[in-house]
């Protein structure tokens, strides 16, 4: 899921710290942008699912193609007003993260 390529390409001008600042912020805070995420699918809150697709894109952007991919899907159905398929997608980027958060927590030891 974690194109570690790509990863250490985008972050190779920053000090470890950053590195593991970055990381930090994914980890801490994507159960809650999910959470919001299910949230806003629950309420038919387009304009929510739209904004917080849109910055969990931007978060794993760098990292994983993959799960940006899922959540800019979920963005588009915010921005277009679609709800067909929401749960689905969401159910796949919810799993997608899991995964994701599992292997950026082992990379995360070779920035220690």
């Amino acid at each position: 899921m974690i194109d570690k390529e790509a990863f250490k390409e985008n972050m190779k001008y920053f000090d470890k710290e950053i590195v593991l600042q970055v990381i930090d912020i994914f980890l801490d805070g994507y159960k809650d942008r999910l959470t919001n995420l299910q949230t806003n699918i629950k309420d038919i809150d387009f304009h929510g699912i739209d904004n917080n697709a849109h910055s969990l894109k931007g978060e794993v952007a760098y990292m994983s193609q993959e799960l940006a991919e899922m959540a800019r899907k979920l963005e588009y159905k915010g921005k277009e007003q679609d709800s067909e398929g929401l749960q689905e997608l969401f159910e796949s980027l919810e799993k997608g993260c899991a995964e994701f958060s599992v292997e950026l927590s082992e990379m995360r030891s070779e920035f220690v």
